[in-house]
Order: structure tokens, then C-alpha cells, then sequence
């Protein structure tokens, strides 16, 4: 009992001084980058979180902007970070880490911890087959990107290389930076995967590997702290699902994407003009008709109207020679979809107040919909009680939202809407120019930012945007909106919310 109340004791005196969370959100374009400083029993000590770094492909001075985020960090962190948080292996979320852009700062910096899904634990059967068919995806939409790139007098696939190259984006590439393995079978450099297992190789750093159903995370040093871990499922079904139908329904994707990665990669390297027979056709032998064997057909009609539709201009719509490559789309919408469904997604919760502070990097429908059945055993001042994940989310007051405020990765009923604290407040980590130059018109979505100013009541927070006035937040009562503009610091650089 009397180590119980020395704890409160020294809870209390941190609230009279030092805030006891601050979260910075940094505005320096379309990617994720949070640093969260919790006060700890010592006033003069910090225990210090960052959650992912980097910045979409397309952004410009993409290097000098990462260079003065980290530099931020270290001079704020005093060149010591406790956990690094990565979510996932998107270029937007990892590519401060890369030599590229920032790792020479963090080389600097004494990392205690890095923590990283359970997808990525090689000791993971599921994992890793997991990992494997997104390499052979990789492999597959860089070769489609690198042929259809150079077909410059189709402009069908010209059009369809700058789509397929955003989403290459992702994991470090574009249509004119795709580089090949030499010695790997074709396969693609990730300059994302070198960024994200960066940590992994820094000396010093404690890798761990976190898995929903395990106990939360307490620290010793931080009174009345516990962070949950609610994603990624570990189911193979749920992590493949990815937009919720009309109906509200979830879908599930094609079972034989990994047999369409590489039939894709194999006609891909055909077209580019690696194959070995000397054809770049995607079909079998016995479905292929050219020009030369229907001018000697016995049949004269099809003779006759095959040479009609090749040689006459008017009539080339009717060719099918590049239809096949849409494919190659699905495939890149499937890959992008399932690896963020892989994001380590955790809560951070006050266990004096039951505050909630909620980070779900790109999570997408079926990551969401596994937090329902989530379910945790906690020990509480009267002995032990259940928490869920429906729990976690009515009592989040902070939600940084999911991929940027796409359609699909904040969810409706089982999502959003369960979030029923009247303190809630939101954060989007969006540059619309940037996301505009990447073809997502969707980025935010504009039905999901104005529920969000409704549920939030105007604390809505977009890092393109200076921060909301009094009129935007006219629906709060005005001790509520005052609160509120006391617990936002506003640089260029980030926005600071701080928790008293």
C-alpha cells in the first residue's frame, strides 16, 4: 500500500509540472512522423517514443526536409530515443531511416528499443511467407513499371507505368529509378527495406518482435501507463482484406495472387524484352495469331477482317496487345492494401484517467476489424478486469488518422464511431498537393473529414493546414475550444499537443 501511494504521490507532482504526454506531429509533407515524450517519475528524465519517419517519394527536397526532422528529434530527444516504433515497410513511413535522406542523424542518436510487427519475427512461418509474396509482388510491378515505361507511342501504357510507379513509390522506386538485381534473378532493390530493417543492424538497439493477445506494455519509470497491441492480426484471411463493400461488407482478395505475381513478373520480362524465346506475348503459343499466319489462313473472312483491324488505324482500338497489363494494377492495389494491414498498430493508454491515445499507421479493414475480438487481462487497484479492443476505442481522445484520411482505413460502425469521448481530438498526416501528384484524389476523403470535424468537434488537425480557429470549433462549448488552442503548439515544422 505505501509503494501504491508513493507512486500516486509522484504522479501528482508530475502533473503540477512537467506535462505528462506531448506528442509532436510533424507537418513536412504526405508520410508519419510522431515523437511522443511521457514524463516519468525523475522530472529532470524523459521517456521518449517515436513512431515511423518519412516522407512520400514524390515530395521535393525530400533530403533537406528529413535532415531538419531529425535534427529536430535529436536536439528535442537530447540524442537518446527509448523506442523506435516502425509500423510498417512503406518509403512514407521509414525513409528518414535510409542513407539517402537522414540515417546519418540517427547514427548519432542512442536508440534503446525498436519494435517492429510480428510479421517481421523470422522465427514466423506465416511471417515470412508473408514477406516472400510481397517481394514477389515488388518483383513483378518494377518489371510492369520498367517495360510499360518505355511503350512511350501507348499511351494507355504510358498512363498505366506513372499509376503503377506511385504505388512503387511506396518501397523506394519509380518508373524512371527502377533498378534490377543483377544477381537476384531480376528482383527489385527496395530502398524501403534497407530504411526499415536499418534499426535492426544499429549497434546498441534491442529488437522486438509484438503480437496482439500478449499483455501490454508497462514501464516502471511512467506511472499509470499501458500500451496495447492491436494489430496486425494473425490471421492470413484478415490481413488480405482490404475495402469494405457497398453492403458494409468486407471482401477478401483472390487466393492465387502469389501464382498472378509471378505469371505477371514472367510476362513483364517478356515484354521488356528479356525473354529468352524471343517473344514478349504473355499467352500461350497456341492462342497467339499474327499478322503472318491469318494472311495464309484458309479461312478468307477472318483473313480478310484480321488484315482490316492491322492495317488500318481507325480500326486499333480493336487490338487487345496491351489489355493484359491492367493486371498489373490489381496487383499493385492488393500489394499496397496488404502490407498495410501488416501495420504494428498500438494504443497508449492512462490507466488514472483512461485516456486513450491511438496510432494506427495504414491499417485497413481487416487489421480494424480483428481489434473486436482483441481482449487483455489487466491488473487494477481492486484485482484484475478485461479490456477489448471496443474499450481502447471508446476511450481514445487522441486518433491519428489512418493513412492519410483514405476511405478504407478509418472504419464506420466498428471504427470511428465507437469513439465516444467528447475530448476526442485528430490528427491527419496529409499533404493534398503531394497526394494529388500521386493520383489519390481520395487523400483525405472528403466524407471522412467531415465526420471527423463532427466527432471531434472541430479539434481536427491536418498538417497542410494551419490549426483550426474559434469559428471552425464553434460547436464546443468555449472553455472546451480555449483548452484546446492551450494544448496546440504551432511551428512550420510541427504541430505539439500537449496532455496536462
Amino acid at each position: 500500500m505505501a509503494a501504491n501511494n508513493r507512486q500516486t504521490s509522484a504522479a501528482e507532482e508530475i502533473r503540477k509540472g512537467t506535462p505528462r504526454l506531448r506528442i509532436r506531429l510533424y507537418r513536412h509533407g504526405l508520410g508519419d512522423c510522431f515523437l511522443l515524450r511521457f514524463a516519468t517519475e525523475n522530472p529532470s528524465v524523459t521517456f521518449t517514443v517515436l513512431i515511423d519517419c518519412g516522407l512520400i517519394m514524390v515530395a521535393s527536397d525530400a533530403k533537406k526536409i528529413m535532415l531538419e526532422v531529425a535534427n529536430d528529434i535529436a536536439a528535442t530527444t537530447n540524442n537518446r530515443i527509448d523506442v523506435v516504433v516502425m509500423t510498417h515497410e512503406h518509403w512514407d513511413h521509414a525513409s528518414g531511416f535510409s542513407s539517402q535522406q537522414a540515417q546519418s542523424v540517427f547514427e548519432r542518436i542512442e536508440i534503446g528499443e525498436v519494435w517492429y510487427a510480428w510479421t517481421e519475427d523470422p522465427q514466423n512461418a506465416l511471417g515470412r511467407r508473408l514477406r516472400k509474396e510481397r517481394a514477389e509482388k515488388v518483383a513483378a510491378l518494377a518489371a510492369a513499371t520498367s517495360a510499360l515505361s518505355k511503350l512511350a507511342d501507348n499511351p494507355m501504357a504510358v498512363d498505366r507505368a506513372a499509376r503503377l510507379a506511385s504505388m512503387l513509390g511506396f518501397f523506394g522506386m519509380s518508373a524512371n529509378t527502377v533498378k534490377l538485381g543483377a544477381n537476384s534473378g531480376g528482383a527489385p532493390i527496395s530502398k524501403t527495406r534497407d530504411a526499415f530493417e536499418y534499426l535492426k543492424r544499429k549497434r546498441g538497439v534491442t529488437t522486438r518482435y509484438l503480437y496482439t493477445g500478449k499483455a501490454p506494455f508497462t514501464f516502471k519509470e511512467i506511472p499509470h501507463l499501458r500500451i496495447y497491441t492491436l494489430g496486425p492480426p494473425q490471421d492470413e484471411a484478415a490481413i488480405k482484406r482490404s475495402n469494405p463493400t457497398k453492403a458494409g461488407r468486407e471482401v477478401y482478395e483472390l487466393a492465387g495472387e502469389a501464382i498472378l505475381a509471378a505469371n505477371l513478373g514472367s510476362a513483364f520480362s517478356r515484354l521488356r524484352g528479356d525473354a529468352t524465346d524471343g517473344n514478349d506475348c504473355p499467352f500461350d503459343s497456341t492462342l497467339r495469331k499474327s499478322q503472318a499466319s491469318q494472311a495464309a489462313s484458309a479461312d478468307s473472312g477472318l483473313a480478310y477482317l484480321m488484315q482490316q483491324i492491322w492495317g488500318n488505324p481507325d480500326e486499333a482500338w480493336r487490338k487487345i496487345d496491351y489489355d493484359w497489363t491492367q493486371a498489373a494494377e490489381t496487383l499493385a492495389l492488393n500489394l499496397d492494401s496488404h502490407t498495410n494491414n501488416t501495420c504494428l498498430v498500438l494504443a497508449f493508454e492512462l490507466t488514472d484517467t483512461g485516456e486513450v491515445f491511438l496510432f494506427p499507421a495504414d491499417a485497413q479493414v481487416g487489421n480494424w476489424l480483428s481489434w473486436q475480438n482483441c481482449r487483455w487481462k489487466v491488473r487494477t487497484e481492486n484485482g484484475t478486469a478485461d479490456v477489448t479492443g471496443p474499450d481502447l476505442l471508446a476511450k481514445t481522445v487522441f486518433y491519428k488518422v489512418g493513412h492519410h484520411g483514405s476511405h478504407n482505413a478509418t472504419l464506420r460502425e466498428l471504427g470511428l464511431e465507437q469513439m465516444t469521448s467528447e475530448d476526442l481530438v485528430a490528427f491527419i498526416p496529409v499533404f493534398r498537393d503531394q497526394a494529388l501528384k500521386s493520383r489519390w484524389t481520395g487523400m483525405p476523403f472528403p466524407p471522412l473529414l467531415e465526420r471527423l470535424k463532427t466527432k471531434t468537434g472541430g479539434r481536427l488537425l491536418r498538417s497542410d493546414e494551419p490549426k483550426p480557429d474559434a469559428h471552425e470549433m464553434k460547436m464546443l462549448p468555449v472553455s472546451d475550444r480555449n483548452k484546446f488552442f492551450a494544448s496546440v503548439n504551432e511551428t512550420a515544422l510541427y504541430f505539439e499537443y500537449v496532455i496536462d
